[in-house]
């Protein structure tokens, strides 16, 4: 694993601007990794897509459902003993039904968190990257920088035209970045 200096850009130009620049001054191409990175939950990490088991916010939808389910379940009964001369027996066990789904579906709706109840969550790309949350989308450029001299001068020149610096541990092949992560973010610099 090297040391790789990470800098975020909105333009994909900017980068290409930054990769010259640490041409110029002796980064070699197969030290450096430009590309892009998709918002958080978009990396296909999974077979069935996203990067993690389950959304965010979701993990209150359950008990939420059940409550919703069994409030539904009486009031759609209530309903469905109303429709007992037009619907016949059938009527109180449709009620019952429907008003279980429904009832589900506004219970797990409801109890789902919002997006603003973690303002620090967000994907909007000038933010800086918080302590545990994974990287900003944004086109990539790693530099491999093996002494302090390479180091700094990496982070001078992508803090040029980046909108963030980070430090970083990863390998570098062929101008790839083959063990990148997008859920574990480097430690910013700047």
């Amino acid at each position: 694993m090297n040391t790789l200096i990470v800098g975020r850009f909105h333009q994909l130009s900017d980068a290409q601007s930054s990769w010259r620049e640490l041409w110029r001054a002796g980064f070699l191409p197969q030290e450096m990794s430009l590309f892009y990175l998709n918002p958080h939950g978009q990396h296909d990490i999974h077979p069935a897509g996203g990067d993690e088991d389950e959304s965010p916010g979701t993990h209150e939808a359950g008990p939420g459902a059940v409550r919703g389910a069994v409030g539904g379940v009486g009031a759609g009964a209530l309903v469905g003993v109303a429709t007992l001369p037009a619907l016949g027996p059938a009527g109180p066990l449709l009620g019952a039904a429907v008003g279980a789904y429904t009832g589900a579906l506004v219970g797990a709706l409801k109890n789902m968190e919002k997006p603003d109840e973690h303002p620090g969550q967000t994907d909007m790309p000038d933010d800086p990257i918080a302590e545990g949350e994974p990287r900003k989308p944004g086109v990539l450029l790693a530099v491999a920088a093996e002494t302090p001299a390479k180091r700094d001068r990496a982070i001078e020149i992508l803090g040029k035209f980046s909108q963030e610096v980070e430090e970083a541990q990863g390998t570098l092949r062929d101008g790839d970045w083959v063990d990148f992560d997008p859920l574990i973010p480097g430690t910013v610099i700047r």
